[in-house]
């Protein structure tokens, strides 16, 4: 198995895969197919409509609810770090996004990280950039 790329501020954002774009204007040029070719507002029509727009509405919900359970494990990985350094009464002072911008960064800067982003109200990317020693997140969904 290949190595992964080292990550950075720069690459650590995941990208939709191409399959799912590709997906989703199929399902697209689907809908618009069989509006423009069967023009008459028929009860079949209606429905295959609305299954194309279902389709699409599950994958959303699906990345969705995936997206939420990492944030989730994200925060008991977060509660559980700042317990050990002794900062676990700052956890409440933080936003879900300051949280889980805050993941990146080490032990040791991870003190200063956390006063600042509660004193300066630092939103997500501006505490990605303060990390000096960038510990990637190989796992992300």
């Amino acid at each position: 198995m290949a190595e992964p790329v080292t990550q950075t501020h720069a690459n650590h954002r995941q990208r939709a895969p191409l399959w799912l774009v590709a997906f989703f204007s199929s399902v697209l040029a689907f809908a618009i197919m069989i509006v423009l070719i069967i023009n008459q507002p028929a009860l079949f029509t209606l429905g295959l409509l609305l299954m194309s727009i279902a389709v699409v509405a599950t994958v959303l919900m699906v990345r969705g609810y995936a997206l939420k359970l990492q944030d989730r494990i994200i925060r008991v990985e977060m509660q559980s770090r700042l317990a050990r350094l002794g900062l676990d009464g700052r956890l409440a002072q933080l936003t879900r996004k300051q949280i889980v911008a805050l993941r990146f960064a080490s032990d040791a800067e991870l003190p200063v990280l956390v006063e600042r982003a509660i004193a300066e109200k630092l939103e997500p990317d501006q505490i990605k950039k303060a990390v000096t020693d960038w510990q990637g997140d190989y796992l992300r969904v």
